[in-house]
Parts: structure tokens; sequence; C-alpha cells
């Protein structure tokens, strides 16, 4: 995963390796991949991906793995001060838009992704 980030000449780089190292922290568990030209996190399943194709904005995608599972039981988050879009029933967008953006959030942003992910 370093080499993706060295590879990388997205004002976000920086920001997105934070965000990396927060999610690692509270989910060490996690096992981490590139998916849809993006760093991805999983435990049994996927339920994180990042996108970094809008010029100086960095989003978290959380989702329950590749498919929908409408049976799984709603996964409640705080908003992130505003950060956090819901995109369906168990699909979340967490979008920053710059470095001291991702830096105010990371202490409720570990919160929510330890909450996503059940293990918080």
């Amino acid at each position: 995963m370093d080499a993706w980030f060295d590879e990388q000449s997205h004002a976000m780089t920086d920001a997105a390796r934070e965000v990396r190292a927060s999610i690692l922290r509270v989910v060490p568990a996690a096992t981490e991949s590139i998916k849809w030209q993006a760093p991805n996190f999983a435990l049994d399943d996927d339920f994180a991906t990042f996108s970094m194709r809008r010029p100086g904005v960095l989003q978290v995608i959380l989702h329950t793995g590749a498919k929908p599972k409408p049976e799984r039981h709603a996964i409640e988050l705080g908003d992130l001060g505003g950060r956090l879009r819901w995109a369906g029933h168990n699909r979340a967008v967490i979008t920053f838009t710059s470095p001291e953006d991702v830096t105010a959030a990371l202490p409720q942003f570990e919160r929510e992704i330890a909450r996503w992910a059940g293990t918080g």
C-alpha cells in the first residue's frame, strides 16, 4: 500500500495516509487492497474504500461489501460534523476537503469507523 501512496500526486495524499493509519489503528485486523484504483479495507468483507477522484477531496466510502446486504441491521453513525452523507442502506460517504479537515475530524472518525467495522 505504501507504494500506491508514493505514486500519488493528489493534494490529499498525506491526509489520506493519516486516514489510513487511523483505520488501521482502530481496526488492526483489517486487510488492505487496491479496489477501484484506491485503498480498500476489509475484515470478513470489505468495509471502507477511498475515493480520490476529485481534486482536493478525499472520500471514504463505507459499505458492507461489493453487494448490498439489505438483511443486515442498520448501522448508525454520527454525521462527523456534516462530513457524512448516507448513500443507501448501510452505505455512507465521508468527505474531507482539506488536510486540516482530516486532522480536525480524526478523533470522531476513529470512533465512527470502529463502530462501522464492528470493533468499537
